[in-house]
């Protein structure tokens, strides 16, 4: 299994996250080739055991236990922790999602060194269940 995103794609990444404060106030700019990338880890039970753990350790503080947005320490964060249970698959693919958590952002912080593209890649899997259909 090939988790690693091409050198161009990464390469322009890096690049553009140097931009990325410009554009703090006017939204968070993700290169298109970016959301373009596919996720390539399976939807897995195990894949989804691991994003649980990373976001129960890693994410739950902001976005919430259940991907509300409403983590205990949200209300004190400008701009507020995305509610993954109202916006996630309708406007973030997975591979813009891969790519914010892989850089970060203002408050959202980078996990491009904490964390393995694999481990990122269990993550995206498990935010998408929270707006999998009931």
């Amino acid at each position: 299994m090939e988790y690693q995103i091409s050198y161009w794609v990464f390469a322009v990444t890096l690049t553009l996250a140097a931009l990325t404060s410009a554009h703090e106030k006017t939204g968070w700019v993700v290169p298109e080739e970016a959301k373009k990338v596919k996720n390539p880890a399976p939807m897995t039970k195990e894949s989804l055991r691991k994003g649980k753990e990373i976001h129960e350790k890693k994410c739950a503080t902001c976005h919430g236990v259940n991907g509300d947005g409403k983590g205990p320490v949200a209300a004190g964060l400008d701009p507020k922790p995305t509610n993954f249970r109202e916006h996630h698959k309708m406007e973030m693919p997975d591979g813009e999602l891969f790519w914010k958590i892989l850089i970060g952002r203002g408050p959202m912080p980078s996990y491009g060194k904490e964390l393995s593209q694999e481990e990122i890649w269990h993550v995206v899997n498990y935010i998408d269940t929270f707006t999998a259909p009931e």
